[in-house]
């Protein structure tokens, strides 16, 4: 897990600062958290790879959080991006955000999903196998919410000499580190547990 500020300042930029904007990299997923003037260029500074944003998070709809983000999505364009991408914030930014292609005549040519938010309850916006998203409702002029970010548990570890001392086929492997408990041909099951090791601590 690894993360980049690359704004955190007021909403007037400054010389040396950005308004706010975040990339979080975790388990191969690169995450932009806000979307402020000057994102793009500090995206390039840190070199990441903007065809890697797939999804795009964002807090509220003051603009130094959101008024980089039709700069970001043209740029897209310009690029030639063919993914989808994905954008979750507040009810009412699809329609800022698609106004201003429209009348710029700059519409995607790829998928643009907007996820709009309304619910003041903490909820699951996003999950794979390996990540989940969930919103934290805050306190603010307007409707904001925070995103709490979360590995989902991994596999469990096989333990080789385990597995060695009951002749376990490999071909079992995976349903072992899936969780699955063993029937040996005798008649025998071997727990799960006397098999595996518990995954690596999952971070949030």
């Amino acid at each position: 897990m690894r993360l980049y500020i690359l704004g955190c300042f007021a909403a007037t930029p400054r010389a040396l600062n950005n308004p706010s904007s975040q990339i979080l990299e975790i388990k191969n997923h690169i995450f932009l958290i806000d979307c402020g003037e000057g994102t793009q260029l500090q995206l390039r500074k840190n070199k990441i790879r903007f065809s890697r944003i797939q999804h795009i998070f964002i807090s509220h709809l003051h603009g130094d959080h959101f008024f980089g983000l039709p700069g970001l999505i043209s740029t897209f364009r310009l690029l030639g991006r063919e993914k989808e991408l994905h954008i979750y914030g507040p009810k009412g930014l699809k329609e800022a955000i698609t106004l201003l292609l429209k009348l710029g005549d700059s519409w995607t040519n790829f998928p643009l999903i907007f996820h709009e938010l309304s619910s003041k309850e903490q909820n699951v916006i996003f999950q794979d196998n390996t990540v989940s998203v969930k919103t934290i409702p805050l306190d603010h002029r307007v409707y904001t919410n925070g995103f709490l970010f979360s590995e989902l548990p991994g596999e469990r570890k096989l333990n080789t000499k385990a597995v060695a001392k009951y002749k376990i086929d490999k071909v079992y492997f995976n349903k072992i580190k899936k969780g699955e408990d063993v029937s040996l041909e005798a008649g025998q099951i071997i727990s799960n547990d006397l098999l595996t090791m518990d995954p690596p601590k999952s971070k949030q």
